[in-house]
């Protein structure tokens, strides 16, 4: 089980304003490019929001370690892991199979609709059985870097990803923890460094690092996340991350990352993104801290906390949703989506998109995600500690 942490607020209004700009991306870039276009003429950020997987990757790190800090602290046993894996396991995996489920649903309306040939593509049904087992970021059979559609609800794959990243966790954690406080930096640096040849060898930005290059990608970024906790914990360098100078540089330093493209050269747009990781653990680190500054106040807000509380149903569900327009417009206007539509269509659309993607991600985080976690945590964490008491006697 876990243990009773102090909840910092900032930082889950944090996972919603990121799951938000990652699903306007997605959107506005692939959904109707026409729309993407217009936001580029002024700014690359939400271009640029893949982003923010990096960040949601430093957070979890960073959040899991303030978590099951005590849990693992000191070692690992069976009846601890397997109790934390079951947490994990209920927390991600009812939402997802329910999106496969609805997908499914979807490629059936489009033959009913459309007379249009159903699970193929990356709709095949290999790739379906590899979504259910959430294994669909590992594809053995496509090289080079075994990168293939095989993402049903594109956005998951870093769920898959995640999922391995978490079942090593405690093991990585027990063993950070363990390391003397002066080689924190030491560790942090060098997850750091070693990010750059990963981004640059795998594929040349982040965006596009999936697959198996994005193990390392999520591991490294998670020890980022660890070592960053522990940066937390050292009350050393408290008065310093307190500092309403540090979320500045910070928020400073991210927007000046995502405003600006600097071109298409592989290894240029590799340090282009690569630039933001630092940015991400000095703007948790603050947040983590500061409880007066004029920003954590606005992230405190019940609003902005509630926006965090369902970033994962907006992660999750906004692809879907997407796709549900484009087989509405398709079936429709018989053209690809926004293809018709003039500027002023156009940003309505995306704001009945974002519209429906709140209301979408409040009714499954009340009625799928918080229902079937509580549910499957009781069942499964009951079951394990009768078993663990019956061998014990």
């Amino acid at each position: 089980m876990t243990t009773d942490v102090k909840h910092i607020k900032p930082l889950t209004s944090m996972r919603g304003i990121a799951a938000l700009s990652v699903a306007i991306l997605h959107f506005s870039y692939y959904g109707i490019p026409k729309t993407g276009a217009i936001i580029s003429a002024h700014t690359a950020f939400f271009y640029n929001s893949y982003l923010w997987v990096d960040f949601f990757f430093i957070l979890s790190g960073f959040i899991m370690t303030h978590v099951y800090f005590s849990n693992f602290g000191s070692g690992v046993n069976l009846h601890k892991y397997s109790s934390y894996l079951i947490s994990r396991f209920a927390r991600i995996y009812p939402l997802h199979i329910f999106m496969i489920v609805l997908f499914i649903g979807l490629e059936v309306v489009k033959h009913l609709l459309q007379n249009a040939s159903v699970f193929t593509g990356k709709f095949n049904l290999t790739a379906l059985l590899a979504n259910i087992f959430m294994l669909q970021a590992f594809d053995f059979s496509c090289p080079p870097w075994f990168k293939c559609d095989t993402y049903w609800n594109e956005p998951a794959w870093s769920i898959s990803v995640e999922f391995l990243i978490y079942s090593i966790f405690p093991f990585l954690l027990s063993l950070l923890l363990k390391k003397r406080r002066k080689f924190d930096l030491k560790i942090y640096i060098t997850s750091l460094i070693t990010m750059l040849p990963v981004i640059i060898i795998a594929a040349g930005n982040l965006d596009n690092i999936i697959g198996i290059p994005s193990i390392a990608r999520c591991g490294l970024e998670c020890i980022m996340g660890i070592t960053t906790y522990k940066f937390y914990l050292q009350c050393t360098y408290k008065k310093y991350f307190e500092m309403n100078l540090i979320g500045v540089i910070s928020i400073i330093w991210i927007l000046l990352i995502m405003h600006n493209n600097w071109g298409d050269s592989r290894v240029v747009r590799s340090v282009h993104d690569w630039l933001v990781l630092p940015s991400f653990s000095l703007l948790i680190l603050y947040l983590s801290h500061n409880r007066n500054g004029l920003i954590t106040k606005i992230l405190s807000l019940p609003l902005m906390a509630y926006l965090g509380a369902i970033s994962y149903s907006i992660y999750m569900t906004h692809w879907f949703i997407q796709e549900l327009f484009r087989t509405f417009w398709d079936y429709k206007f018989h053209v690809y989506l926004g293809t018709n539509l003039n500027e002023y269509e156009s940003w309505m659309c995306l704001c009945l998109f974002i519209l429906i993607v709140l209301a979408s991600a409040s009714l499954t985080y009340s009625f799928v995600e918080i229902p079937m976690r509580k549910y499957l945590k009781e069942k499964l964490l009951t079951k394990r500690y009768l078993h663990h008491h019956l061998v014990d006697k």
